[in-house]
C-alpha cells in the first residue's frame, strides 16, 4: 500500500512539475528592466527598436541616443547626436571591438552615419531621392558597417562605411542601389526579406488591391535556410487587420497559405481600434508562422492559426520588438517605456529541450530558474538522456503521411507535425538506410499516383511534379521540426539523393516530350529503347506490383531505382551501337550516340542543379558526407555510362576525321563536353568517398580517364593543325587540363607553343604543398615537371629554372635521392644534379658534402669521380670559413680525403687498370706490387699511402710498405755498382745513385708534396729495414745503397723523375 502511495504521489508530483514549470519560468525570466537613461527617454516621444541582430536595445529623441544590451539590459552608451530632427528612420549596430555604430535619417531622405558614436568628428552624410520608411544595420566581420534604407516604393538603397570603435577615418558614402538577392543579411531583417524574396511588389500590390487595404508592416523569419515564413500585415476602413501569412520555399517560389481578418476590437473589449487615430500597426513574424502584432505605442497581441489573437499581458504600452531565433527558447523581445518582455512561442521542440535540459544556453544564462527545477524535480543536476528508443515504424509513417498528403490549412496536419516534434530525439534510430525517415524518403518518391487521390493515367510528367512537391514538403518539415539534426550521414544521404533521383527521372521525361515533339520519326527513339530497357532493370528491385505495368509505367514509378537504371540501360545500349540497325555508318552511329549523350547530359545539369538547390537550402555539402560510396550521381553506374559515351563519341571523331566537317565538329564538341562531365563525375565521386581503398581506386581511375581522353583531344588538335582548328581545340584541352589537374597535358600544350613562361606560372598555380609548405610530391605539378625533365634526361633544363623553384628543386632532389634506395645509377644522377644546383645556388658547403658522397660511393666512371674529387676540393675551399691560409682541421681532413681519391684515380689510369669502375685502394696497392710492375710504378704505393688519415690508416698498411721498399731496392745491382764506383770519381758515383730506383722511391716517398708518411714510417728506420733486407750484399754495396737513399730522402735527386706525380 506504501508503494502505491508513493506511485500517486509520484504521479500527482510529475503532473503537477508539468504544470508550474511554464509558469515559473515565465515568471522569471519574462520582464527585465531597462536602465534609467533609457527610461527618462522613454518617457517622450522616442524612436525606439533593436539592431539587426537583436542583440542591442535602443532608443532616440532629442538628439540623444540611448543603446543597452537586449539580453542583460547591462547599459552601454548614451551620446548625443547632433540631429534634430523629430520624425527620421533610425538604424543601430554594435561594433564588435565594443562600440556602436548608428544611422539616422529622416523620412525625406537626409542620411547620416556614426561609423562610431564615440567620435563626434567622424560624421558621414549622402542624400536618397526618396521618401524613407525603414532602416536596418549590420557590421562584417571585417568591420564593414552596412546600412540598407528602403523607401516607400520599395526600393533598396545599401550605404557602406568603416566602422571604427576609436578614431575617425577619411571616407565617404555612397548610395548604391540594391539588386534582389545581392547578399544576405540576418534572418527575419526587413533587409533580408527585400531583397531575398523577389515576390515582395507584388505581394505589396496584392495588399493594397485587396478591400482597400493600407500596408501597414511587413515581417519575416528564415527557417533555418530551408524556407522563409512571410508576414504582411494591412489595415481595413473598417478597423480590421488583414493579415496574410506566406511560405516562401528556398527557391523563392511563393505558396500562399493562408489569409486571416483579425478583428482586434473582439480581441479584448477595451481593445482599440485599428484606424483609431494615427497610430500605426506592426508585426512580426516568428517560427511555426506565430505572429506578433501591436499598435505603435499601444497593445501587443500575440496570434496563432488555432488560437487567434491573445492580447499580452503587459501593463505598457509598446515601442518595438523583434524575434530571437534561440534554437532552444525562441521568443519575441517586446520593448516598453521601463523594461523589455520576454513572450514565449508555442513550443515545436520537445519541452525539455527548451526548459529541463542543464547544459542549454538559456538555462545557463538563469540560475534561478535551474534551481526551481532541481527542486520540483528532486535533483541538484539534470541526468543525462539515455540512448534513444525507436519509434515504432507504422506510427510514424502514418504522421509523415499525414503531414506530406494533407493540405497545409488542416489542424490534423499541425497535430501531426507536433507529435513529430516529440519524438525527434527518437527518431535517429536505427542508423543509415534502415532509418524510418530515410524508409519513408524512398516510399514518397516511388509511391503510385493512386495513392494521393490522382489518376494513373495522368501524364507521367505531372506525376512527378507532384511526387517533387510532397518531397519537398517532406523535407521541409524535417527540417523545422530539427529531425535532420539528429539522423546520422548515411539516413541524410537517403534524403537527399531521393530528391536528386526525382529530379534525374522528371529531367529524363522532360526531354523525351522535347524529343516527340521534335522528331518526324516513326520509329522508337534510341531514348526510349533506354527507358524501355531501364524499367525492365529496375522491375524486380520495385516493392509495388509490376505484372500490369509496362516497362516506361514501371521506370517513371520508381525513381529510387529508375534513376541509376538509366544509366545501366545507357551503357547496355552503347555496347551494341555498333552492330545495331541504326548504326550502319559512322556518321549514323554519330547521331544514335549524341542522342543518348544529349539526354544524359541534360540529366545530370538538372540533377546537380538540384544538388545545389538542396546545399543551399540546408547548409550541408552532401558531396562532403562521409560514405563508403561515391554519391549517387558519380557513382560506377553513372561514370561507366559515362565513359561508354565518350569512348563512342571518340571512335566517332576518329572515324570521321577527314570527312563531313560538320559531323566531325560536332563529335568534336560532344566529346569535349562528355570529357569534362567524366571528369567532374570522378572529382564528385572522390569528394563523396572516404573508404580509403575505394578511394585509392578511384583516384587510379580519374587518373587513367583523365590522361586517356584529354590526350586523345590533344592528339587530335596536333593532327589539324592551326589552320584546322587545332588551335582553338587546343586552348580548350589546356582548360580541362588546368581545371582538374592534369599536368602531362599541360606539359604538352606547353611544349607544342615553345612557352616556358606559362608552363612557370602552371607550375606556380598549381604548387601543391604539404602541412610542412614542402612540395606534394604526390599532387604537385613542380614535382610533375620535375620528374618528367629527370626522366627524358633534359638535366641542363632542370637546372635552368627561374630562383623562384630553387627551394622546391632541392626538396625534390632530396626527396627522390632517398627514395632512389639501391638503384646506383639513378642515386648517381640525382647526385650530380644535387651538387650542380648547389654550386648554382653558390651553396658551397652543401656541395662539397654531396660530391664527398659522390667520390665515396664511387658514383659513375673514373673520369666522373675524378672530376667530382677537384671540384670537391675546390668548393671546400670556397665554404672557409674566415683566412684561406689558416683552415680548420675539418677542412684539412676533408681536403687530403679528396687529395687521396684523386691520387688513386691517377694511379689507376697510370697502372692502364681501365677507367669503366673506380677500383678500391686495395686494388690498387695489390697492382702495384705485382712482379709485372716496373719500379717506377711500385713508387705509386708511397703516393696512395701519403695522405691517409689519421696515422693508423697508414701504419694498417706496413706490409705493403715494406714490400715495395725491397722490391725497389732489389731492381739494382748493388755490388756490380760498388765494382765500377772504385775507377769512377765522386760526381759519377753520386749521379749513378741518383738514377737509382731506390733513390727515387726516397725522394717520392719522403721528399714530395703528395706523399707525407714521415711520422708513420720514419726514414731511418725504413734505410736500416732495406739493409737489413739485403742478402749477398758487402760493406762497399751497402753503403752505396744508403747514399742513394740519404740523397733520395735530403732532395738530392733528378728533377725529371718519373714518378714526380703532382695531383690536381
Amino acid at each position: 500500500m506504501g508503494s502505491m502511495d508513493a506511485m500517486l504521489c509520484s504521479n500527482e508530483l510529475t503532473s503537477l512539475t508539468r504544470l508550474l514549470v511554464p509558469c515559473l519560468i515565465m515568471s522569471l525570466k519574462d520582464t527585465m528592466s531597462i536602465p534609467a537613461q533609457a527610461r527618462h527617454l522613454a518617457a517622450r516621444h522616442a524612436i525606439a527598436g533593436f539592431d539587426g541582430a537583436g542583440s542591442l536595445c535602443w532608443l532616440f529623441a532629442n538628439a540623444k541616443l540611448v543603446v543597452w544590451a537586449a539580453e542583460n539590459m547591462s547599459f552601454h552608451s548614451t551620446t548625443s547626436l547632433p540631429y534634430p530632427a523629430p520624425h527620421a528612420a533610425v538604424s543601430v549596430a554594435a561594433l564588435q571591438a565594443g562600440g556602436v555604430a548608428a544611422a539616422v535619417c529622416t523620412l525625406d531622405g537626409n542620411l547620416s552615419v556614426w561609423p562610431s558614436v564615440s567620435t563626434s568628428s567622424g560624421l558621414l552624410q549622402a542624400r536618397i531621392s526618396q521618401e524613407v520608411t525603414c532602416m536596418v544595420s549590420i557590421i562584417l566581420p571585417s568591420q564593414t558597417f552596412i546600412t540598407v534604407c528602403g523607401t516607400a516604393d520599395g526600393r533598396l538603397y545599401r550605404v557602406d562605411c568603416v566602422a571604427q570603435a576609436h578614431a575617425a577615418q577619411k571616407q565617404a558614402l555612397s548610395v548604391i542601389p540594391l539588386q534582389q538577392a545581392e547578399m544576405a543579411m540576418p534572418p527575419g531583417s526587413i533587409a533580408q526579406l527585400l531583397w531575398s524574396h523577389p515576390v515582395l511588389s507584388s505581394i505589396q500590390k496584392q495588399a493594397q488591391a485587396t478591400a482597400q487595404l493600407s500596408l501597414c508592416s511587413l515581417s519575416a523569419v528564415s527557417m533555418k535556410g530551408s524556407r522563409h515564413n512571410l508576414a504582411v500585415l494591412a489595415s481595413a476602413p473598417d478597423g480590421t487587420l488583414a493579415l496574410q501569412l506566406l511560405s516562401i520555399s528556398p527557391t523563392y517560389k511563393p505558396e500562399e497559405l493562408s489569409t486571416h481578418i483579425l478583428d482586434v476590437s473582439k480581441a479584448e473589449p477595451t481593445a482599440e481600434s485599428a484606424t483609431e487615430g494615427r497610430a500605426k500597426w506592426h508585426c512580426c513574424c516568428g517560427q511555426k508562422l506565430q505572429v506578433l502584432i501591436w499598435r505603435e505605442r499601444g497593445s501587443a497581441y500575440k496570434w496563432t492559426a488555432e488560437t487567434g489573437l491573445v492580447r499580452q499581458d503587459l501593463d505598457e504600452t509598446v515601442l518595438s520588438a523583434t524575434v530571437a531565433a534561440d534554437p532552444v527558447s525562441p521568443h519575441w523581445l517586446i520593448l516598453t517605456p521601463s523594461k523589455v518582455v520576454r513572450v514565449a512561442m508555442d513550443q515545436v521542440q520537445p519541452a525539455h529541450s527548451a526548459a529541463i535540459t542543464a547544459q542549454s544556453p538559456a538555462a545557463s544564462r538563469r540560475p534561478a530558474v535551474s534551481q526551481a527545477l532541481s527542486h520540483l524535480t528532486g535533483s541538484s543536476q539534470a541526468k543525462p538522456p539515455g540512448t534513444p528508443q525507436a519509434v515504432p515504424q507504422d506510427e510514424v509513417f502514418q504522421l509523415l503521411q499525414t503531414v506530406v498528403y494533407t493540405p497545409a490549412q488542416d489542424l490534423a496536419r499541425q497535430r501531426s507535425i507536433q507529435q513529430l516534434a516529440r519524438m525527434v530525439p527518437r527518431l535517429q534510430e536505427p542508423p543509415g538506410a534502415a532509418n524510418v525517415i530515410a524508409i519513408f524518403s524512398s516510399r514518397v518518391i516511388d509511391v503510385l499516383p493512386k495513392q494521393w487521390g490522382r489518376a494513373l493515367a495522368a501524364d507521367y510528367l505531372q506525376q512527378l511534379c507532384d511526387k517533387e512537391d510532397f518531397h519537398q514538403t517532406f523535407l521541409t518539415t524535417l527540417e523545422e521540426i530539427d529531425v535532420m539534426r539528429v539522423l546520422d550521414p548515411e539516413a541524410l544521404r537517403v534524403l537527399f539523393e531521393s530528391a536528386e533521383k526525382l529530379e534525374a527521372v522528371s529531367a529524363v521525361r522532360e526531354y523525351e516530350n522535347e524529343q516527340r515533339e521534335d522528331s518526324q520519326m516513326e520509329r522508337m527513339t534510341l531514348l526510349q529503347d533506354v527507358i524501355f530497357d531501364a524499367g525492365r532493370l529496375c522491375a524486380a528491385p520495385v516493392s509495388a506490383p509490376v505484372e500490369q505495368r509496362s516497362e516506361q509505367e514501371i521506370f517513371y514509378s520508381c525513381p529510387s531505382a529508375s534513376a541509376e537504371a538509366f544509366f545501366e540501360a545507357v551503357s547496355n545500349q552503347l555496347a551494341g551501337l555498333e552492330t545495331s540497325a541504326y548504326a550502319d555508318t559512322a556518321s549514323t552511329q554519330l547521331e544514335q550516340a549524341l542522342e543518348l549523350a544529349q539526354a544524359v547530359q541534360n540529366v545530370l545539369n538538372k540533377t546537380h542543379a538540384r544538388h545545389q538547390e538542396l546545399i543551399q537550402a540546408y547548409q550541408r555539402d552532401m558531396f562532403r558526407v562521409s560514405a563508403d560510396t561515391p554519391w549517387w550521381s558519380a557513382g560506377l553506374t553513372v561514370r561507366t555510362a559515362l565513359q561508354a559515351l565518350a569512348d563512342t563519341l571518340a571512335r566517332s571523331a576518329q572515324l570521321l576525321q577527314g570527312g563531313d566537317p560538320a559531323h566531325f565538329e560536332k563529335s568534336i564538341k560532344w566529346l569535349l563536353t562528355m570529357t569534362e562531365t567524366v571528369l567532374v563525375s570522378f572529382t564528385q565521386a572522390t569528394d563523396s568517398c572516404q573508404a580509403a581503398a575505394t578511394l585509392q581506386a578511384l583516384k587510379q581511375d580519374y587518373e587513367q580517364a583523365r590522361h586517356k581522353y584529354l590526350q586523345l583531344l590533344l592528339d587530335i588538335a596536333q593532327s589539324l593543325g592551326e589552320n584546322g582548328g587545332g588551335t582553338l581545340l587546343v586552348q580548350r584541352v589546356e582548360e580541362l587540363a588546368d581545371a582538374h589537374r592534369a599536368y602531362a597535358q599541360l606539359f604538352e600544350v606547353c611544349q607544342l607553343q615553345g612557352d616556358d613562361f606559362k608552363l612557370h606560372s602552371i607550375m606556380m598555380r598549381h604548387r601543391v604543398t604539404d602541412s610542412g609548405n614542402h612540395l606534394d610530391l604526390e599532387q604537385s605539378a613542380v614535382a610533375y615537371v620535375f620528374d618528367r625533365l629527370f626522366t627524358e634526361g633534359d638535366h641542363a633544363r632542370l637546372l635552368s629554372f627561374p630562383d623562384q623553384f630553387n627551394q622546391d628543386l632541392t626538396h625534390w632532389l632530396q626527396k627522390r635521392l632517398a627514395a632512389a634506395g639501391s638503384d646506383r645509377t639513378r642515386a648517381a644522377s640525382l647526385r650530380r644534379l644535387t651538387w650542380l644546383h648547389e654550386l648554382r645556388r653558390k651553396e658551397y658547403a652543401a656541395a662539397s658534402r654531396t660530391l664527398a658522397d659522390v667520390t665515396n660511393n664511387n658514383e659513375g666512371d673514373s673520369a666522373t669521380v675524378h672530376q667530382a674529387a677537384c671540384i670537391a676540393k675546390l668548393t671546400r675551399l670556397a665554404a672557409v670559413k674566415g683566412p684561406i691560409l689558416a683552415p680548420s682541421q675539418e677542412d684539412v681532413d676533408y681536403t687530403n680525403h679528396a687529395h687521396t681519391k684523386i691520387i688513386m684515380l691517377q694511379v689507376q689510369a697510370a697502372l692502364g687498370m681501365g677507367s669503366e669502375v673506380v677500383h678500391p685502394l686495395s686494388h690498387l696497392l695489390t697492382a702495384c706490387l705485382s712482379d709485372e710492375t716496373p719500379p717506377s710504378q711500385v713508387c705509386y704505393v708511397f703516393l696512395l699511402l701519403g695522405h691517409l688519415r689519421p696515422i693508423d690508416r697508414q701504419q694498417a698498411y706496413r706490409k705493403e710498405f715494406q714490400e715495395a721498399w725491397q722490391k725497389l731496392s732489389a731492381a739494382t745491382d748493388w755490388n756490380l755498382l760498388a765494382q765500377h764506383s772504385q775507377q769512377q770519381s765522386d760526381d759519377q758515383i753520386s749521379t749513378f745513385l741518383r738514377h737509382t730506383d731506390l733513390c727515387n722511391a726516397a725522394q717520392t716517398c719522403y721528399h714530395s708534396q703528395d706523399c707525407n708518411v714521415t711520422n708513420a714510417f720514419p726514414p731511418e728506420g725504413v734505410i736500416d729495414f732495406v739493409v737489413d733486407q739485403a742478402v749477398g750484399l758487402d760493406a762497399a754495396a751497402k753503403q752505396l745503397m744508403q747514399g742513394a737513399f740519404a740523397r733520395g730522402v735530403h732532395g738530392l735527386y733528378d728533377m725529371g723523375s718519373p714518378t714526380n706525380m703532382q695531383a690536381d
